[in-house]
């Protein structure tokens, strides 16, 4: 059996319910909690930063008060806020900025490096990459337990927001929520793969290295698997899909739908068998897999969809 190095969490063996969030000397370094990705071309156009704007009005309507901190814009350096508003947004900036690449972040938690079940993240690539059909990205993130008691659920909202920003493709569901300073310590890479190990169903991002390749097309499949018009006519389209859904929803927007892959995400656990996920996701940007003995996606659809 593997054991724990000194002074880091036993993520192989240790209850689910120890492993929601995992905080060390050097803080919080993971948080297992729902996430939303959306990648998208068009960043230097008015409607897709407009879109943008109200997918991030929508998360900071939802979850405003929890975000302590965001960056300034021009410098990138961290700043702490005393509610949302308290320091320059989105909104006063990105509708009169010009060319050029542009973002920002948001997040949660008490240090501006701890990782946390709330953040808002957005990179609008630069005109040349975009001019090369390159993606830029939009995620987001929530507690696992947030849409259980309310009216609106996950995927009706992300079918609102890829009906104003109308991705490329994108996805959602379990994600390990990382640091924002420990990104590439030992420490942080070692827990990762054990996480990956142990929880099929878990998505590991890695955004600005993914955005590099999703030109090519989705990273993989989710829980929610968000696709656009072309990416459906390669799969025979939307008819042909929903026909290999096997009565799974699929959700149309204007410009793709999404594949739901059951009622509930589940993250699985290679420690309990029979606890399976509802689609486990390989490596980053190589082919997606179903995972054993879940109800998910047919193997034709997934093999169809790969780069």
């Amino acid at each position: 059996m593997e054991t724990a190095m000194a002074g880091m969490p036993d993520v192989i063996n240790a209850p689910l319910d120890q492993l929601l969030t995992v905080e060390t000397d050097n803080g919080v370094l993971f948080k297992i909690c729902l996430g939303v990705a959306l990648f998208y071309t068009g960043s230097q156009q008015q409607e897709k930063r407009q879109a943008v704007l109200g997918i991030l009005a929508d998360y900071r309507d939802l979850v405003g008060d929890q975000l302590t901190w965001t960056t300034n814009p021009t410098t990138g350096k961290w700043k702490k806020l005393k509610g949302f508003d308290s320091y320059i947004t989105p909104f006063n900036w990105l509708p009169t900025y010009g060319r050029g690449e542009w973002e920002f972040v948001y997040h949660g938690g008490k240090r501006h490096s701890d990782a946390d079940n709330h953040a808002f993240i957005v990179l609008g690539k630069r005109p040349s990459a975009d001019e090369r059909g390159d993606v830029s990205y939009l995620y987001c993130q929530f507690p696992i337990d947030f849409f259980i008691e309310r009216e609106q659920k996950l995927p009706a909202l992300v079918q609102q927001w890829c009906d104003w920003l109308k991705p490329e493709h994108g996805y959602a569901g379990f994600w390990l929520g990382q640091p924002y300073g420990y990104r590439d310590s030992d420490e942080v890479v070692i827990l990762e793969h054990k996480f990956g190990q142990r929880f099929p169903g878990l998505q590991i991002n890695g955004f600005s290295t993914h955005s590099l390749n999703l030109h090519r097309g989705p990273k993989g499949v989710d829980w929610l698997t968000i696709l656009s018009d072309s990416w459906l006519e390669r799969l025979g389209g939307l008819e042909h899909v929903k026909a290999e859904m096997d009565g799974l929803p699929v959700l149309d927007y204007d410009g793709g739908a999404i594949l739901r892959a059951g009622p509930m995400p589940q993250l699985g656990d290679n420690d309990n068998p029979d606890l399976g996920p509802t689609i486990a996701v390989s490596p980053p940007l190589s082919s997606p897999f179903v995972s054993r003995g879940s109800s998910g996606y047919s193997s034709a659809l997934v093999r169809r969809c790969s780069p």
